[in-house]
């Protein structure tokens, strides 16, 4: 048996050549044998039982054949939340938290804070968030955590991720207020209207995907990765249908791709709909179209 400082020591150079060995040697290592931080600490002689060692081990041998620390773990962390992830579901990225803030600016510049219902409106309807491809549900979930009377729909394709993002919604304590329906893009939807449309689409080009890193490429779904031959396939159905779901103040959030801004303009004008925005992510891409009605 080893101890918990060996088996930190050992996992560390099997990861030796990764971005932060010590690091991912000792995410892994506390999610497998169900330890916290303080232990590497205060017990590192502390030895660990035989299985234990050998369900290391073998999920470090999967790490490095390439398969993500997250898809290893089942779970990812974003905007501070925990998120169970599945093979219908993307693994969220940092970048997407981009999508979030953007979303959650405009939230709250329109959100009567006091009374908790859409600024201006006289019925006492909640603000209404949709949220179009949710997969672990990571953006409306996100969203809800900070507008606690907010009520939020989302749409997705696929049967398991739609149990993913439940499950989600209900154990970062959202579920009350958390719906969601099977279906494709707006379609699934009755002639409902939104106060927030938020989406992070499949943008990627059919012909760019084998260019993508192995951990994407390998282990998400290739339905939330490609948006067809130009890329652009699922914002042209999501766009052609928004003004007939957004109400008269509202706007919508949509990620893009690096370069897209343009063609994302172009189909928001056809539509007659306006970009009235962008936002770039911390590397400096552009990241995130608004969206608002363009009528005159």
């Amino acid at each position: 048996m080893s101890s918990l400082s060996e088996i930190l020591r050992d996992i560390t150079l099997i990861f030796e050549g990764f971005d932060d060995s010590r690091r991912e040697a000792k995410q892994l290592i506390k999610q497998i044998a169900q330890i916290d931080d303080v232990s590497f600490i205060t017990n590192p002689d502390d030895t660990l039982s035989e299985q234990q060692i050998l369900n290391i081990k073998d999920a470090a041998s999967k790490r490095v054949q390439g398969v993500p620390l997250s898809r290893i773990m089942g779970k990812r962390e974003f905007w501070g939340l925990e998120f169970a992830l599945s093979a219908a579901t993307l693994d969220p990225r940092p970048d997407t938290e981009t999508l979030v803030e953007a979303a959650l600016k405009f939230a709250k510049t329109n959100f009567n804070n006091k009374s908790h219902h859409r600024r201006g409106c006289d019925d006492g309807a909640p603000f209404r968030i949709l949220d179009l491809g949710t997969g672990t549900g990571c953006v409306l979930i996100a969203l809800l955590s900070e507008l606690p009377s907010a009520v939020g729909y989302s749409v997705d394709y696929s049967f398991e991720a739609t149990q993913t993002a439940r499950l989600n919604a209900k154990s970062n304590n959202v579920g009350d207020r958390f719906h969601i329906i099977q279906g494709s893009w707006m379609e699934a939807l009755k002639p409902y209207s939104f106060d927030l449309i938020v989406s992070n689409p499949p943008y990627i080009e059919e012909s760019n995907i084998e260019d993508l890193m192995p951990e994407v490429k390998n282990h998400d779904p290739i339905l939330a990765l490609s948006g067809g031959e130009s890329g652009l396939d699922c914002y042209e159905q999501i766009i052609f249908d928004l003004k007939t779901h957004l109400n008269p103040h509202a706007h919508a959030f949509l990620e893009i791709g690096k370069g897209q801004l343009e063609s994302l303009t172009r189909l928001s004008e056809e539509s007659s709909l306006s970009v009235c925005d962008s936002v770039a992510d911390l590397s400096g891409i552009l990241r995130v179209v608004e969206i608002c009605r363009g009528d005159k």
